[in-house]
């Protein structure tokens, strides 16, 4: 299966909303599709939130081997590419490290807030 964005997203490819829209469309053609091809067409997306939405939330659902088998990235710009790239490694360490960005380890050191404290007197 090929998405390409020019024809599905008209230049719809900034917010989160347009870049769930593509997700969608992932999503939806996963089970069925032995391949998903992202076509750029050389389009510059360079909007964080979008690639995100679209391609780096799919880090908390699949490993990184079978993302990087099911779904490629063709005619992109060298800024988007670069840019994704950050966005996986982010995801996938965020994933490491729990969903809140936080290790097992790390929740045990914090300390718990308290509210309602009063102000110290002075």
């Amino acid at each position: 299966m090929e998405i390409i964005l020019k024809d599905r997203c008209a230049k719809q490819t900034i917010t989160r909303d347009d870049g769930s829209t593509v997700a969608r469309m992932i999503i939806d053609a996963w089970d069925n599709e032995e391949k998903i091809v992202i076509d750029f067409s050389n389009i510059l997306i360079a909007s964080v939130s979008f690639l995100d939405e679209a391609f780096g939330k799919l880090a908390f659902d699949h490993p990184k081997e079978v993302l990087t088998q099911k779904i490629s990235f063709k005619n992109m710009q060298e800024y988007d590419k670069a840019l994704l790239n950050d966005i996986f490694l982010s995801r996938y360490h965020q994933k490491e490290l729990g969903q809140n960005g936080f290790s097992k380890a790390d929740k045990k050191k914090r300390i718990p807030q308290t509210r309602n404290r009063k102000p110290k007197s002075t």
